[in-house]
């Protein structure tokens, strides 16, 4: 009597090699999930930098603490309202930040951009722009910054 199918031994290998595949590719898959992240927080961070350094020279001021209290708002910075954000970004013109892909960003005096990871993995890292850099990467020892090639 011929019985087709498959053993019980093959089956478990089978599920074994799934197994060690996945646990192989999983971290591989998440670091190139987070450095997207990190590149739409990167587009967002310039494009700041970038209107607050045309606000700035619109105003003829030497940097942007220099600002009418009236115009340092994010709202000025040729972003106008939430409708012209990039999908997924919102504007809280009361608390002047704008969040979106993870990320939330605040300006500071001199046009520095200050980015926080908001959600998901790495939540709670902070770096900042500004216009030609990335810098003070601090992640509290969790990998973060190594990968964003900060460190």
């Amino acid at each position: 009597m011929n019985k087709k199918g498959f053993t019980l031994m093959e089956l478990m290998a089978v599920v074994i090699i799934i197994g060690v595949l996945y646990s192989i590719s999983m971290p591989q898959y998440r670091k190139v999930v987070e450095k997207g992240y990190f590149t739409k927080a990167q587009v967002m961070a310039k494009s700041l930098r970038d209107s607050c350094d045309r606000l700035v020279a619109e105003w003829g001021v030497d940097d942007y603490s220099s600002l009418p209290a009236n115009v340092k708002k994010l709202s000025r910075l040729d972003i106008g309202s939430s409708t012209l954000l990039p999908s997924g970004f919102t504007l809280n013109v009361g608390s002047n930040f704008i969040q979106g892909a993870g990320f939330e960003y605040r300006l500071s005096d001199n046009c520095i951009v200050t980015i926080k990871k908001t959600d998901g993995n790495y939540a709670g890292v902070t770096m900042k722009y500004n216009g030609d850099a990335f810098y003070d990467c601090d992640d509290a020892g969790n990998g973060a910054c190594d990968i964003y090639a900060l460190d």
